[in-house]
């Protein structure tokens, strides 16, 4: 079983979970049977395209929010990757990073 697999089914179920919908209910918006659902969530399966699409439509996301699996890292993992981003940005980027965080800091 591939890690892409596991983490878009983890992710999926997050959402859905977050959304308070059960495996029924969003079978029931997408029109994928209940147990691809649980075949999907438990990294079995990896929807089709199309599948893919009516998942994040129904979940109110973008397709592509459901391949963001590094949202709920601990605070050190974060500050870590935050640290070497700036530290290995060349002067360029470096400026582009600051100019982005103290729009949204400030």
């Amino acid at each position: 079983m591939s890690q892409i697999k596991k983490l878009l089914g983890k992710r999926i179920k997050e959402i859905r979970i977050s959304r308070n919908l059960t495996q029924e209910g969003l079978s029931e918006l997408t029109n994928i049977g209940v147990s691809s659902i649980s075949k999907i969530e438990s990294g079995i399966y990896h929807p089709t395209d199309e599948n893919l699409e009516k998942i994040a439509k129904a979940l109110c996301v973008e397709p592509y929010k459901l391949y963001m699996y590094n949202h709920n890292d601990n605070i050190s993992n974060i500050r870590t990757k935050v640290i070497s981003i700036v530290e290995n940005a060349d002067e360029k980027n470096l400026k582009l990073i600051y100019r982005i965080l103290t729009s949204i800091i400030d």
